[in-house]
């Protein structure tokens, strides 16, 4: 049996989840393209996140809680910024 997740998925459980509910990648079906490798491009997961209104919302709380991958239109690593 395959089991496909989308980006709704990997996003986090918080008492306020309005805000997860009108991310613009909410439902996306590529989630490896949110996590690319060092040499990858990120630029899907930027267009995305360019036009999502919780844009800010997704970096700050990336940096806050330590997460990899594309978040608010940047990338991090462990919570650092890394482009």
């Amino acid at each position: 049996m395959t089991v496909t997740l989308t980006l709704t998925d990997l996003l986090p459980i918080s008492e306020d989840a309005t805000d997860w509910d009108v991310a613009a990648c909410r439902g996306d079906q590529h989630p490896d393209r949110w996590f690319p490798d060092p040499s990858e491009s990120f630029d899907y997961a930027a267009r995305i996140c360019d036009r999502c209104p919780i844009v800010n919302t997704c970096g700050t709380y990336a940096s806050a809680t330590g997460q990899t991958g594309v978040w608010g239109g940047r990338e991090y690593r462990r919570g650092k910024l890394i482009r």
